[in-house]
């Protein structure tokens, strides 16, 4: 049997929540934090995040080398998130207006949408023992967002199709052994020396 395998390093994520910045924002010192400042939660989440990633690659070949590909090119990496939020959130409106407003018409607030705009997003995780966290400072929208059927059965929500504009930073829950040490040796010669990554 294998002696490689170890639960404690595999994770079940059961809990979480999606935060919405001002595009541009910085990663917050403390991405667990009870109250995080200038982000707005979206609430209710159903069935998850999932992250997606997609990156077209083209295999070069020539006619006088035949033993495999000669060289791969790789156009640039297009990587986002799904989610379906359920809450009528500050949060969740602004993301699903594009950039749009909402006007009061009597008592009544009346949404009037945009074309699009670009916002910071902090997902963070949890099972019980640890967390994660992932934190885009620039994203947008793919597509506008789809409603749920408003049918009885299902929970009135919106699907978001986000695309990072830039790389997600990715917390990790624990730093693997042996990969620490291998961080810290790069930061000791510098980044013009380091070529681990």
């Amino acid at each position: 049997m294998s002696t490689f395998a170890d639960p404690s390093k595999a994770y079940l994520w059961l809990d979480g929540d999606a935060f919405r910045g001002k595009a541009g924002a910085e990663l917050p010192e403390d991405v667990y934090a009870a109250k995080l400042e200038g982000f707005d939660a979206f609430g209710g989440i159903e069935a998850g995040f999932e992250l997606t990633s997609e990156q077209s690659i083209t295999k070069k070949k020539v006619f006088n080398y035949r033993q495999s590909a000669y060289k791969v090119a790789r156009d640039p990496l297009d990587e986002g998130m799904k989610f379906r939020a359920v809450d009528n959130t500050k949060a969740t409106v602004m993301t699903r207006m594009q950039g749009g407003k909402v006007t009061m018409k009597g008592k009544n607030g009346v949404i009037e949408k945009g074309i699009g705009e670009e916002f910071s997003l902090l997902v963070r995780l949890d099972d019980g023992a640890d967390k994660t966290a992932f934190f885009c400072p620039r994203a947008t929208l793919s597509a506008p967002a789809t409603r749920a059927a408003m049918d009885g059965q299902n929970l009135d929500g919106w699907e978001f199709a986000v695309t990072f504009l830039e790389p997600c930073q990715e917390i990790l829950p624990k730093v693997p052994e042996g990969l620490k040490e291998a961080v810290e040796s790069t930061e000791e010669l510098g980044d013009e020396d380091s070529h681990f990554g």
